[in-house]
């Protein structure tokens, strides 16, 4: 029995010898062969800026639906409307309504369709341009599908079918346009009997019509926007969290003035360096192509011992998405840095100068750069074309590496 238990412990005893000898082999494996790693260097803009939440203040005026009518506008989003001027037409049931929304879509069909078949192949884009264009549209609509904007959308898909459309045409495919035209013309005689409203609601003042109202027009009132507090803000940012149901008794709203505002309350330290009258623009985080120019009102100057600040920036642009902004993760862009965005772990010091190795036809070269902006764990090195010993486009730089120098050849 003893002899068995011993030899039992000896044999324990080999695993775990055996054990740490290949613990420490693996530790000295792995700092002597470390994998060489590049990293392929490319210009990119990067900006100085705050992320924050902001409320949207505007001049604005909800339009009320008339009693006992179905209601459809006669104006696009983003359209001037003057005063007297028509802004929905009504009907009297929501079938006559349907029908006549369908009768104005398939008309707009056979206006594009006829527009279409009047254009020439040499007025069309080549077969590489245009598959750019739909690659570029569908990352538009999966991003409209991702913020569920049913607007962008339908505007979206009907931008994919044109774009589909005219490939088919450029690379030959023979597209029947006139039956497809004369389709849609013995639809459209199907709504013929809505294709008339029975009245018009007008507008007693002018201004840019949108047909999205939320029943937070009058979140921070607009006489006072200037003069919103953090508190103000905070209550409406809070207010504004969840959708209200305005139901069917608005039919849209007019914006009565091209100034209005985005309002946020940070913490003073956040602003240090910022200043009041400063141009800045501000990117909308759901909408990648969306960048509105602004000036800072009030709020970048905090008096010393401010916890925290009303920044209010005031814009003057207007655009059709523009009209249905309210409660808006934004980013406030300072300043922006255009360079080489590499690992700060890829920052070497050579003979007292600073840059990064580069793997150029199996040699290692040094590079020299100039960091002109820096976050925790990356930064950006200016590009200088004229330097011959700095950074090059597509230069593979190393981001990791063991005994790096100029110089030094792989194998």
């Amino acid at each position: 029995m003893n002899i068995k238990k011993i030899k039992l412990n000896n044999v324990l005893m080999v695993i775990a010898i055996i054990a740490i000898f290949a613990y420490i082999f693996v530790q000295f494996y792995s700092v002597t062969h470390i994998k060489l790693e590049t990293e392929k260097a490319e210009i990119t803009t990067v900006y100085q800026s705050i992320n924050t939440t902001a409320v949207v203040v505007r001049e604005e005026k909800a339009l009320d639906t008339p009693d006992g009518v179905v209601t459809v506008p006669c104006v696009d989003d983003g359209d001037k409307v003057n005063a007297g001027g028509n802004v929905a037409m009504t009907f009297a049931d929501t079938e006559q309504a349907t029908g006549y929304s369908k009768y104005a879509e398939i008309q707009k069909e056979i206006t594009y369709y006829e527009k279409l078949a009047t254009q020439t192949l040499g007025q069309s884009s080549s077969v590489e341009s245009i598959n750019s264009e739909i690659d570029s549209k569908l990352n538009d609509y999966v991003r409209a599908i991702y913020n569920v904007n049913t607007d962008e959308l339908r505007s979206e898909s009907e931008s994919i079918n044109d774009s589909l459309l005219r490939r088919q045409m450029i690379i030959g495919e023979k597209v029947d346009l006139m039956k497809v035209i004369q389709g849609l013309n013995k639809e459209l005689e199907k709504y013929s009997s809505t294709s008339t409203p029975s009245d018009y609601v007008n507008s007693d003042i002018s201004g840019v019509f949108s047909s999205y109202v939320d029943g937070f027009e009058n979140v921070i009132p607009y006489d006072k926007a200037e003069e919103a507090d953090v508190a103000t803000i905070e209550k409406a940012l809070e207010t504004t969290k969840k959708k209200k149901d305005v139901g069917k008794d608005k039919l849209g709203k007019l914006i009565t003035s091209y100034v209005w505002y985005f309002e946020c309350a940070l913490d003073a330290d956040e602003v240090k360096t910022l200043s009041d009258g400063q141009k800045v623009t501000i990117a909308l985080k759901n909408s990648d192509d969306t960048v509105i120019k602004g000036e800072i009102l009030s709020g970048a100057e905090p008096v010393p011992g401010q916890a925290k600040t009303a920044l209010i920036i005031k814009c003057n642009v207007m655009s059709p998405k523009l009209t249905s902004l309210r409660r808006e993760d934004i980013e406030i862009r300072i300043r922006s840095f255009e360079g080489f965005k590499i690992p700060a772990s890829a920052l070497h010091v050579n003979e007292d100068k600073k840059g990064v190795y580069a793997l150029v036809s199996s040699q290692v070269m040094f590079r020299e750069t100039e960091v002109i902006y820096s976050e925790d764990d990356w930064v950006i090195v200016k590009f200088e074309p004229d330097n011959p010993n700095g950074v090059r486009i597509y230069d593979k730089v190393i981001t990791q590496g063991k005994e790096l120098w100029d110089g030094k050849v792989y194998t």
